[in-house]
């Protein structure tokens, strides 16, 4: 019995890197291009997307373009309007996006909180946004998107290179077409990232000094 008890760890810890590796397994890649890689897969959670590519550029770069949420509808894909809402810190924040959604289909808004997280050894950044649908009352002519999750990782890989991973789980909310989840999979990391790219490049961007960025 003992030896029994003793083997339940291991088993429960088997059980979970076989279940890691067969979630692993589920992404199907919809997009290769512009040296980009989109993987999607359908979950019990939601919609889940992720795009790895390379930028080149700055930690700085990127840290300042995430916290400036006003300039989101210029690279964010089918963003039409951002604000802030509450800055709880430089690295920390609640925001309001509306997105636009082809007609027939009902804007959707959403609310976030994003936190800012650097490893001090290895300077990797972790973005990481959670929906807040209850943060503030809904727009009656928007769907209020209630369940979203979005993570960037940004690691240094010399060079002035950094390797970006982008990952998102939503929930848009009501029921959605097949070609309107297709696009959003297909377009809209891509769009979104070449966007970025293009941002970077601006001076107030390419030239920032942040005190809680190590470059």
């Amino acid at each position: 019995m003992k030896r029994l008890l003793s083997l339940r760890p291991l088993l429960l810890l088997g059980f979970v890197m076989l279940y890691t590796a067969a979630a692993a397994q589920n992404w199907k890649l919809k997009t290769e291009t512009d040296g980009m890689k989109v993987y999607y897969r359908s979950t019990d959670a939601g919609h889940e997307i992720k795009l790895v590519t390379n930028l080149s550029t700055r930690l700085s770069a990127l840290a300042a373009l995430f916290n400036n949420v006003p300039d989101y509808p210029r690279w964010g894909y089918k963003v039409q309007n951002s604000r802030l809402l509450q800055r709880v810190s430089p690295t920390e924040f609640y925001f309001y996006q509306e997105f636009d959604f082809p007609w027939p289909l009902t804007d959707r808004d959403v609310v976030m909180h994003t936190q800012i997280i650097q490893d001090p050894t290895t300077r990797v950044i972790t973005l990481y946004s959670n929906a807040q649908p209850d943060y503030m009352a809904e727009n009656p002519n928007l769907v209020r998107v209630k369940k979203a999750q979005v993570r960037w990782t940004f690691t240094p890989a010399g060079n002035n290179l950094v390797q970006a991973e982008y990952w998102l789980r939503s929930d848009p909310g009501g029921l959605l077409p097949d070609w309107t989840v297709s696009m959003a999979a297909d377009t809209g990391p891509v769009q979104t990232v070449q966007n970025i790219r293009k941002l970077l490049t601006e001076d107030q961007y390419r030239n920032a000094q942040l005190p809680y960025i190590r470059d």
